[in-house]
């Protein structure tokens, strides 16, 4: 079932057998483009977001992100409803299922890019076996440029942070660049640490990623909510359904990493001041100075700070 609603494209798979799906089951693709040429397209839905670049010089897409296993079919059925090319190149913004679980369902991808760590812990973690469909075919360790002109894609990989492989996805020509989960929503982020994360060091990389990257205006977010019709349907559910979130602005981007900068200090702070984990995250104060943030996450990332700096 197909529909079109305010512009958006809309892709609606129900799986099993001709019977009514249930919610948990749906799998909602929402598409809309970020630019005037109609080349460049954000896909909503599952628990992560993704771009999907049309490469007509060179006769397929370039897809950013592919969600969580069984969403390959309703991406690509989204992607027909503009373009004839078949989906060639995949980049990974990080190897977690959300982001890169789907990467196998798309059979005419041969170049699949990721920096070199993400490419590792998709074999450590058993995402994908050596030698199968969906695993990265090139790897880089700091920067990676691919296509050209009007379509040229810059790769940049600045440190540890949600995971030790979170590289950010630039388009130069069309100022818009991809964060992942460098930069998940307005929140509190989420450390990967078996996987090299590290909550303190995130400050810093988001820190460069603001100094070093310019001319950038859109900025879009690892996980920036459905508008209010589809929230909690297909994917993570945050709480309460807020307003659509996933696009941002270069000066979002620089709010969050003073948010993050500002929250580690605070939490440093604590941990010097030998208060308790439970302690520290009652007396946060950072949210009276952003606020509409979410929190949630605060007491697992003041954990997590905790333990890093104990080990120092």
């Amino acid at each position: 079932m197909k529909l079109w609603q305010r512009g958006f494209v809309v892709v609606l798979v129900m799986l099993g057998s001709g019977q009514p799906a249930r919610a948990q089951d749906e799998r909602i693709v929402q598409m809309d483009t970020l630019n005037v040429r109609d080349v460049l397209y954000h896909l909503g839905g599952g628990e992560g977001n993704g771009l999907a670049l049309i490469d007509e010089i060179n006769g397929g897409v370039v897809l950013i992100d592919t969600k969580s296993s069984g969403w390959g079919e309703p991406m690509l059925e989204v992607i027909a409803q503009v373009t004839d090319l078949p989906v060639t190149t995949i980049i990974n913004s990080h190897f977690h299922p959300e982001h890169a679980g789907s990467n196998g369902e798309f059979q005419d991808a041969t170049l699949i890019i990721t920096h070199e760590n993400t490419a590792a812990a998709m074999l450590r973690s058993g995402m994908y076996r050596a030698g199968s469909v969906g695993l990265p075919t090139t790897t880089f360790q700091d920067r990676f440029s691919l296509l050209e002109d009007l379509d040229r894609i810059e790769l940049y990989h600045f440190g540890a942070a949600h995971t030790n492989g979170d590289i950010v996805v630039v388009f130069p020509e069309k100022a818009v660049a991809y964060l992942g989960d460098l930069f998940p929503d307005k929140a509190v982020p989420s450390v990967d640490v078996e996987h090299g994360g590290s909550a303190t060091a995130f400050a810093d990389t988001l820190a460069r990623v603001v100094s070093e990257i310019g001319g950038v205006s859109r900025v879009i977010t690892g996980h920036g909510q459905f508008p209010t019709t589809y929230a909690g349907r297909g994917r993570r559910d945050r709480g309460a359904a807020r307003a659509w979130t996933g696009f941002m602005t270069w000066d979002d981007l620089s709010e969050y990493a003073d948010f993050v900068q500002e929250f580690v200090g605070e939490v440093e702070e604590a941990f010097l001041d030998g208060r308790t984990v439970d302690e520290a995250a009652e007396s946060l104060t950072i949210q009276e100075r952003y606020s509409g943030y979410d929190m949630t996450d605060a007491r697992a990332m003041i954990e997590i700070l905790y333990g890093e700096l104990a080990s120092r």
